[in-house]
């Protein structure tokens, strides 16, 4: 089972690593292209700063899972170095299962959103809206997902070492 959960761990850091970077380097091309294009030709693509901003909210999402997999997200030390050591897996563990709670929030905010307002049409883009709001469902899926695996992970590793000693 852990090495199934690790190869996992892997593949979901690779694959939100690979679409943060893609929407990072997308978003340079977009701006740069866009800036080029004011200053020689004197008209900038009119989809462009729309469709920058929306590839930084997807980028975010996939940041925010990237972050999360790698334990490199912002965290409160403060209670974790004034809690007693075998406390702290148990710790970790709790956050692990407020981030799933947050992400599945996030998913359910996400629907009604769609719901309510993703009939609509981009103006600049001439896209449905659903599809860029749709970054809010992705991000808290793989909120979701990142926070399972890791408390999986740090509940099968202290397993692992007790089965050790």
């Amino acid at each position: 089972m852990s090495h199934l959960l690790a190869r996992l761990h892997r593949g979901l850091i690779l694959f939100n690593g690979s679409l943060a970077g893609l929407a990072m380097i997308l978003i340079f091309l977009l701006v740069a292209g866009n800036a080029f294009a004011r200053y020689t030709v004197g008209a900038s693509i009119t989809w462009g700063e729309d469709t920058a901003i929306y590839l930084m909210i997807y980028g975010l999402m996939f940041g925010m899972s990237w972050a999360y997999l790698q334990d490199r997200h912002i965290g409160f030390d403060l209670i974790r170095r004034l809690l007693p050591p075998r406390w702290v897996r148990w710790q970790a563990v709790a956050v692990d299962l407020a981030v799933l709670v947050i992400g599945i929030g996030l998913m359910m905010s996400a629907v009604e959103f769609i719901a309510s307002r993703g009939g609509r049409t981009s103006s600049s883009t001439g896209m449905p809206m659903w599809l860029f709001q749709a970054s809010m469902l992705v991000g808290g899926g793989l909120l979701s997902v990142s926070a399972l695996v890791m408390g999986a992970r740090r509940l099968t590793r202290h397993a692992d070492e007790e089965a050790a000693s």
